[in-house]
């Protein structure tokens, strides 16, 4: 589904070069639930941001069903990431005077009549669809959260990236919303993740880890035993 090969990004200060990434290569399956970790300034978000189209790159090629996303921009790049690409940040960027549900179905509006109906159908599958009425200002930070998973998935997209989607919650809502992205991705969703927390990592089926700009392990987990995956995300991160 993505094959990114020699991947390099630098970017540019008053006197210098700094080179983010350095030659990454690495393969996605469809269906995959890849995590990405990392210490702070270690190139993770880059590496995200890449992939999504969010930033260019330097050097290298990022192929994603096909299409190569480095020989693509303008209205080609916009398309593809409208209908093939779903987000999902800390902050979840909800429109303060819409609804819940005209949030989820608002970039759906510009080519579907039914965009209401398929919010609906989405509110319903993150348990929140009693919210539809309401406000930003009036639901908790985990129920918005939701609202920005539904608002991701709208669109129906292949691909779900995520960067740090838990970081601002508590303990209690970041497992639930991690089951969510879980249960989605049992579902047939790809899902590639920044995160720093080692027991969020837990619940991804596959993990990275970004040292200095390169990946130093590609580890897949098994099953669905938190506690075993999150003592081996622990190895890897200790060692």
């Amino acid at each position: 589904m993505i094959d990114v090969k020699n991947l390099r990004k630098s970017y540019q200060t008053q006197d210098k070069t700094v080179e983010i990434l350095k030659g990454i290569n690495i393969h996605v399956n469809p269906g995959d639930f890849m995590i990405i970790m990392g210490e702070s300034g270690s190139g993770k978000t880059t590496f995200l941001n890449c992939v999504s189209g969010f930033d260019t790159i330097d050097e290298g090629s990022i192929e994603i069903g096909g299409t190569k996303l480095n020989e693509i921009k303008g209205k080609a790049l916009e398309q593809l990431r409208l209908h093939q690409f779903g987000f999902i940040f800390q902050d979840n960027y909800l429109i303060d005077n819409l609804t819940i549900l005209e949030n989820v179905a608002i970039t759906r509006l510009q080519y579907d009549a039914k965009a209401y109906d398929k919010a609906m159908e989405l509110l319903k599958k993150v348990h929140i669809d009693h919210l539809k009425d309401n406000y930003p200002s009036q639901v908790s930070g985990g129920e918005k959260q939701r609202c920005a998973i539904a608002r991701a998935l709208v669109n129906e997209p292949k691909i779900l990236f995520a960067d740090e989607p838990t970081a601002a919650l508590d303990r209690q809502t970041a497992d639930e919303i991690m089951n969510i992205l879980s249960e989605l991705n049992k579902q047939g969703q790809t899902i590639l993740m920044v995160t720093h927390s080692p027991r969020i990592a837990a619940y991804g089926t596959r993990m990275v880890f970004v040292e200095s700009g390169v990946f130093e392990c590609d580890e897949a987990f098994t099953g669905d035993d938190l506690e075993a995956n999150y003592q081996r995300v622990m190895e890897i991160t200790e060692r």
